[in-house]
C-alpha cells in the first residue's frame, strides 16, 4: 500500500494550519545509488528515485542568512524582555523591507522554532486539550496571521477569532467580537503574534487612525509580542496616522522597526555572505554530475539573476535542480539555467543588467573630423 503524500502546506490560517506548519519537516536527503547502478535500473525503479530527490529539491532547505539570524536574536531579546512585564502594552517588532526578500519566512521560522522550544520544556502544555481551574485550555503560544488585501479592523478581529477557532455569535460588532477574541488570547497563552503582510491593511488617510487605534488596543489588551511584517511601512499610515507625516502614531512609539533588505553586492563582506549562501543551498543538491563549486564559482552571475534576492535565488536553484533531473544533464550550469524564468521582476532586472553591459561595451562612436 502506497503511502500517501501530501501537497505541500499553505500559508497558514488557523491554529490547526500553524500545527502542521509547525510540525512539518522536509524530505529527508534520499541514498542515492551509484550513477552506474543508477543508470541500470528499471525506467520505473528510476522514476521513484528521481521522484524521491525532486521532492527533496522542492522543499530546498531553508538557510540560516546573516540576516535571518540578526532577525532572530532581536526577536528573541524582544520577547525576553516582555517575558514579565507589567500590565500594558508590550514593546513589538516591525520588519520592512520589499518584496521577496524572505520576511514572511522569517517570522515564521522563528515561531516554530519558538513554539517547538516550548514542546520540549512545557510537553503537558501541548496535550489535545489540558483543564485549568474547571476551564478547557487549547494551548496557542503563537498566533499567525497573513493580512488579506484592504482589510478593516473588523476584518482583523474576525481573522483573529477564526484562526483561534472561535464560535462566533451571529453577526458581533466590531468590539465584540475583539472583546471575546482578547479574552481567548489570554485563556490560551498566547505569548506571540505575528501580523504579516500588515500592508494590506487599509491604511488610508480616512482609516489609518481607526487601524492604528485598534492595533494598540490589541496590543494593550494582550501579555505578548506583537510583530509585523510589511512592504514600505515606513512611509505607510501605520507610522502615520492617515498618511500625514506631522503624526506618528501609538504604533511607532511602541514598536521598533527593522529594515529587511536584498543581499548587498559592493563590499567584500556582502560578496561573501552571498557566496556562503549559494555554497549552503548547493550543498544540498542530490545531483550526479554536479561538481562542488560550480555554483559558487557563478554568484556573480546568480546575483545578476536574482538581484539579491533569497527568494528569488531559491525559486532558481530550486527549478534548476529540477530541471537537472529531468533532463538527465544531472548538474547546474549557466546553460541549464538560461533556460529557467522565474518571476516577472527578476527576469525584468536581469535584462535590465544585460543591456547596461551590452551598451557599456559598445564602442563610442567617433567624433566626427573638422
Amino acid at each position: 500500500m502506497s503511502t500517501f503524500r501530501h501537497p505541500g502546506l499553505a500559508e497558514p490560517r488557523t491554529k490547526e494550519e500553524w500545527r502542521r506548519y509547525r510540525d512539518n519537516r522536509p524530505p529527508e536527503r534520499p541514498t542515492m545509488p551509484s550513477y552506474k547502478d543508477y543508470l541500470n535500473l528499471s525506467k520505473d525503479d528510476r522514476d521513484d528515485v528521481n521522484e524521491d530527490r525532486d521532492m527533496f529539491h522542492s522543499a530546498l532547505a531553508i538557510i540560516d542568512t546573516p540576516q535571518v539570524k540578526r532577525l532572530h536574536y532581536l526577536m528573541e531579546r524582544r520577547m525576553k524582555a516582555n517575558a514579565r512585564r507589567a500590565a500594558g502594552a508590550r514593546a513589538g517588532l516591525v520588519f520592512d523591507g520589499p518584496p521577496t526578500v524572505g520576511k514572511s519566512t522569517l517570522v515564521k521560522l522563528f515561531a516554530s522554532r519558538y513554539e517547538n522550544r516550548l514542546r520540549r520544556k512545557y510537553p503537558e502544555r501541548f496535550e489535545e486539550c489540558y483543564e485549568v481551574d474547571g476551564m478547557v485550555i487549547d494551548y496557542t503560544p503563537v498566533v499567525y496571521l497573513s493580512i488579506p488585501a484592504r482589510a478593516t479592523p473588523k476584518d482583523l478581529s474576525v481573522l483573529l477569532a477564526d484562526y483561534l477557532a472561535m464560535t462566533q455569535r451571529g453577526r458581533g460588532t466590531q468590539t465584540d467580537i475583539t472583546n471575546h477574541v482578547l479574552s481567548v488570547l489570554s485563556d490560551v497563552g498566547t505569548e506571540l503574534v505575528i501580523i504579516d503582510d500588515v500592508h494590506f491593511l487599509d491604511l488610508s488617510a480616512k482609516e489609518g487612525r481607526v487601524v492604528n487605534d485598534h492595533l494598540k488596543y490589541i496590543a494593550n489588551e494582550t501579555a505578548a509580542t506583537f510583530v509585523y511584517t510589511g512592504v514600505d511601512l515606513k512611509k505607510s499610515g501605520l507610522f502615520l496616522e492617515g498618511q500625514a507625516g506631522s503624526r506618528a502614531t501609538q504604533t511607532s512609539g511602541r514598536n521598533t522597526r527593522h529594515a529587511v533588505s536584498k543581499f548587498g553586492c559592493t563590499t567584500a563582506k556582502d560578496k561573501l555572505e552571498w557566496a556562503q549562501t549559494v555554497k549552503a543551498l548547493e550543498d544540498t543538491l542530490v545531483l550526479y554530475r554536479h561538481k562542488p563549486g560550480q555554483l559558487v564559482k557563478l554568484s556573480s552571475h546568480l546575483y545578476d539573476r536574482t538581484d539579491g534576492s533569497i527568494c528569488a535565488l531559491t525559486d532558481l536553484l530550486r527549478e534548476s535542480a529540477i530541471e537537472a533531473v529531468m533532463s538527465e544533464e544531472e548538474a547546474i550550469t549557466r546553460k541549464l539555467m538560461d533556460r529557467i524564468e522565474i518571476s516577472e521582476y527578476a527576469q525584468a532586472t536581469y535584462r535590465k543588467v544585460i543591456q547596461d553591459r551590452r551598451r557599456k561595451a559598445s564602442p563610442r562612436p567617433r567624433a566626427a573630423a573638422s
